[in-house]
Order: C-alpha cells, then sequence, then structure tokens
C-alpha cells in the first residue's frame, strides 16, 4: 500500500502552525513595544512641542499595517495551517473505511473546509441501488497526487473521503469503455424535472 500521510504528518503540521502562531505573537510583541515606546517618548516631550505629531503618526500607521497584517496572515496563513492540522489530526483518529473502486477520472480542485484537494472520481459498487455509482475522493494538494489511468482497480483506504493509503490491484479496460457510453447515454436532469 502506498501511504498517503503518516504520523510523521501529524508531527510536521503541528509544528508549522506553532510556528506560525508563534511569529504571529513576535510581530504582536514587537508591535506593543513600538506603542508603548512611542506612549512614553510623546509623554517626556515637553507642552506644544513640534514634535508631539511624530509618535502619534508613527502608532496610527503602524496599528493599521498591524491590523491589516494580523487580518491576513491570521485570516489566511494561520487559518489554513490550523485546518490542516485539523485534517490530519482526524485522519489519526476518525473511523476508516477500506474500498475497492475502479478509477474514472480526475476533475477541478476543491477547497474543502480550508484545505485545498485534487479530485479523484471513483466507480463504486452500490448495493442498495445494484448500480456502479461515482464516488469523489480526495487528495490533498500538499502531498504528490496519485497517478491513477482510467480503468485502474484500485483498493484505498479513506477517512471523510479521504484518501489515506492505496494500492491499484488491477487494470479493465472494459469497464471504463462502457461507463463512458453509458454516461453519454444519460439524459440530463432538467429544474423542471426536479
Amino acid at each position: 500500500m502506498n501511504i498517503v500521510f503518516d504520523d510523521n504528518d501529524l508531527i510536521s503540521s503541528f509544528r508549522q502552525k506553532r510556528r506560525i502562531f508563534w511569529f504571529y505573537v513576535l510581530t504582536a510583541v514587537i508591535y506593543a513595544a513600538l506603542c508603548i515606546s512611542m506612549l512614553i517618548y510623546y509623554m517626556g516631550l515637553p507642552y506644544k512641542d513640534s514634535m508631539q505629531p511624530l509618535p502619534k503618526w508613527i502608532v496610527w500607521v503602524s496599528s493599521c499595517v498591524f491590523v491589516i497584517f494580523t487580518y491576513l496572515y491570521m485570516g489566511i496563513k494561520f487559518h489554513r495551517a490550523r485546518r490542516y492540522y485539523k485534517l490530519i489530526s482526524y485522519l489519526s483518529v476518525g473511523m476508516k473505511q477500506v474500498n475497492n473502486s475502479i478509477f474514472l477520472r480526475y476533475e477541478e480542485p476543491e477547497l474543502k473546509e480550508g484545505v485545498d484537494f485534487h479530485v479523484l472520481i471513483m466507480s463504486e459498487w452500490s448495493k442498495k441501488k445494484s448500480e456502479y455509482m461515482d464516488r469523489k475522493i480526495y487528495a490533498a494538494f500538499e502531498k504528490p497526487c496519485p497517478e491513477f489511468q482510467r480503468g485502474d482497480k484500485v483498493r484505498y483506504l479513506t477517512q471523510g473521503n479521504v484518501i489515506v493509503e492505496y494500492e491499484v490491484v488491477g487494470h479493465d479496460d472494459s469497464f471504463s469503455e462502457e461507463k463512458e457510453k453509458e454516461d453519454r447515454n444519460k439524459k440530463p436532469i432538467r429544474m423542471g424535472e426536479i
């Protein structure tokens, strides 16, 4: 089996999240020190000194820059690192499912729960409906995308439709051709028919 995620990924994503957070804390401490030093400087100036606007402007400009930096850094970088860590931590404790399916195609990448994913479409047998159903499987962008050919029989382990391990166990060209013909012959659903 090709392992996509392991325990080292959990540890490295935790370190990355922690490193991003502590960099932000360092930036906040530098900003607070700047504000305190400007306050002390301002309070030490004589009444109606010509230098009084300087510390005010420094604090105003640095406050604007800090707020913008906080919004972008914590709202994008830290948020995405935290979501990725959360995803990997769920992979280590969540319920997993082993499936045998036939690979059909790749689709456009998607953003799911703050993490970018490659989308793989697998054809899976549904016991309930007694037919093959298409299923979306997600592969994280941070990891190499599995190299499947159309018609590959794949055994894979998922947690929440995110692929954790996989292996190619065979190939079936006739199935992919039949599925393609079947998909072409399906009548599209119109809004009035729903």
